[in-house]
């Protein structure tokens, strides 16, 4: 469920930085790639955008796929260009907290990380582009996942990939095919309200 608080003008672009990041960012994906919490209808005139890691822009066909969709590399080139080169009424989201914070999520419990994340709001200020902050409530209750304490072997292990990649491997769970008991690599029944998209 997208709720709106505020009015998005189509005569400008905005950069949305969306917190928590979560396993996958489901609520950013179905608000910005999938429409199918009414965005589109809520704020007319705006094209949504959803920017992903551009490691998942390597593969050839893969790449199509996820631009045809809306998403775009989370590097300073592509959201320059959506927000600069354009047109006006772009908005693009970016999970601010990324692998880092993908690392930390667990049920019940939100870790954003914004330290040494200035770049989206350098990038906004640059180009003249409003910054919009939203929240997903539930984003850390669709999965499950073994969060490894600070100094283990998995944790470096984590880390080092991370820094080597761009991003971390999460050993996660949800639900399976058969039944909310099952699991698999399904998201757990459960509802995510994203609240914002206002004036900042």
């Amino acid at each position: 469920m997208l709720v709106k608080t505020h009015n998005l003008l189509p005569n400008h672009n905005y950069i949305v930085g969306i917190h928590p990041h979560g396993i996958l960012s489901v609520g950013a994906f179905c608000n910005f790639v999938t429409h199918s919490t009414g965005f589109c209808e809520k704020f007319p005139g705006i094209k949504p955008f959803l920017a992903t890691l551009a490691g998942n822009f390597r593969l050839p066909v893969f790449r199509e796929y996820l631009m045809s969709g809306g998403l775009c590399p989370v590097t300073r080139e592509a959201i320059g260009h959506l927000i600069s080169m354009n047109g006006t009424g772009n908005a693009v989201g970016i999970a601010v907290g990324g692998a880092a914070e993908s690392l930390t999520c667990r049920p019940g419990l939100i870790t954003l990380i914004l330290k040494n994340r200035k770049g989206f709001v350098r990038m906004a200020l640059q180009h003249g582009a409003h910054l919009v902050p939203a929240f997903s409530f539930g984003e850390n209750d669709l999965f499950q996942q073994l969060v490894f304490e600070e100094g283990t072997c998995m944790k470096s292990f984590q880390n080092r990939f991370q820094k080597l990649l761009g991003f971390a491997p999460c050993f996660f769970y949800g639900r399976g095919f058969t039944s909310v008991h099952s699991r698999g690599f399904l998201p757990f029944p459960r509802p995510i309200t994203t609240v914002s998209l206002g004036r900042s």
